[in-house]
């Protein structure tokens, strides 16, 4: 009987050591911090939904009554701060269910909190918290690694679509990702991609609903959609028009509002993902392996202190992917020891110096994938691949 070489046991033995150890010192991270959890937690959370409303309140208002540019600019820069924090600080950490401990704030459990964005809670959750953050750069298990008819690494098949990829997301999805969202996690997408694509979802995760009919899906998209759009593009426009305000002042403030709020959100997601080589599926197996992974799949990018809010503290990607489910204002301080634990065992801990940078890496990414593979340069468009 072949046995393997002592040098492949031994080396096995060491990564096996590695694993244990990296485990070890980030749950000692994890459960420290969990341990810290309390009172100025949900004093954090409660102050952002109060800041919120006062920038609403502001900002609804001054778009109300404004008569000139600058009263205006400052309608929409209040109401984008509004939506912005209601989005990505609060509702995307809040669906991760990081406040789902705090009996006094049950508003802000996982379960029983409804998002002020035109996403269906159940299908962010199912997408994004249990594959995503799960099998994160996982070939074909990964919906995020390649969403929607983005083509992010070589062995996805390129079709001539994807020639217009950085266009087609720059100009169109990411002015209005938020209303997207949905084509990816309700199942949508993958079933455009079967009718338009050559190779159907090669390449692609799927996201399944088990137990859920298509017209329940449409029927959820619908809702979680209409309500952003009745309250911002038909309530507040006809209750300025019924007290003598201009309807299509409000109605446009509310869209460069939105807009603004959309592509924000976009860039500052996609320019903290896809950074590195695919991983492999097996990391599962090992908590250690796992949390590897995530750092090798994940950037942050430096800013202000207090910048982080406003980008959900998703700058601080890495300890995002490492701990979803602790409060992001944590994140920070975290960093530091993730960092601490890096240099220990040499292992890679990658950051932006700007958010500019981390904007022109991922672009420049998603234009080098946009490209045919060199054997496929005579491919005529629309012909099937063999």
């Amino acid at each position: 009987m072949n046995r393997p070489p002592r040098e492949s046991l031994a080396e096995a033995d060491a990564q096996r050591a590695l694993y244990d150890q990296i485990e070890a010192e980030f749950e000692a991270i994890k459960l420290k911090y969990r341990d810290m959890l309390g009172p100025q937690d949900v004093a954090y959370i409660k102050r952002l939904r109060a800041w919120s409303r006062r920038f609403e309140v502001l900002g609804r208002g001054l778009l109300w009554v404004s008569k000139e540019p600058i009263t205006f600019a400052l309608g929409v820069l209040f109401v984008w701060l509004h939506r912005n924090i209601e989005a990505i600080e609060i509702g995307h950490n809040v669906l991760h269910g990081q406040y789902d401990g705090f009996a006094e704030i049950p508003q802000f459990h996982s379960r029983n909190f409804k998002w002020k964005a035109p996403v269906d809670e159940e299908g962010w959750r199912r997408e994004h918290n249990a594959l995503h953050h799960v099998h994160t750069n996982v070939f074909e298990k990964d919906p995020d690694l390649n969403h929607g008819i983005l083509r992010m690494n070589d062995k996805t098949p390129w079709n001539p679509m994807h020639r217009w990829q950085v266009p087609i997301y720059l100009l169109w999805v990411y002015p209005q990702i938020l209303y997207g969202f949905n084509n990816q996690n309700l199942g949508f997408r993958q079933v455009q991609r079967a009718k338009d694509f050559p190779e159907g979802n090669k390449g692609y995760a799927l996201v399944e609903h088990p137990g859920q009919s298509e017209a329940d899906l449409k029927r959820r998209h619908r809702h979680s959609v209409l309500r952003v759009l009745f309250k911002e593009y038909l309530v507040f426009p006809l209750l300025a028009l019924a007290t003598g305000f201009s309807f299509w002042k409000v109605f446009l403030g509310n869209m460069l509002a939105d807009a603004i709020n959309n592509y924000w959100i976009a860039l500052t997601i996609q320019a903290t993902h896809f950074t590195a080589p695919l991983q492999p599926e097996e990391a599962l197996n090992h908590r250690g392996h796992w949390y590897l992974s995530q750092l090798d799949s994940s950037v942050n990018f430096k800013g202000p202190r207090f910048m982080s809010i406003l980008w959900g503290h998703l700058n601080y990607q890495v300890e995002h992917h490492l701990f979803p489910d602790i409060p992001s204002r944590h994140y920070p301080a975290m960093s530091r020891e993730v960092r601490a634990v890096c240099r220990k065992h040499g292992l890679n801990y990658q950051v932006n110096e700007t958010w500019g940078r981390a904007i022109r890496n991922y672009v420049a990414q998603m234009w080098q994938f946009s490209k045919p593979p060199k054997n496929d340069q005579g491919i005529p468009a629309g012909a099937n691949r063999a």
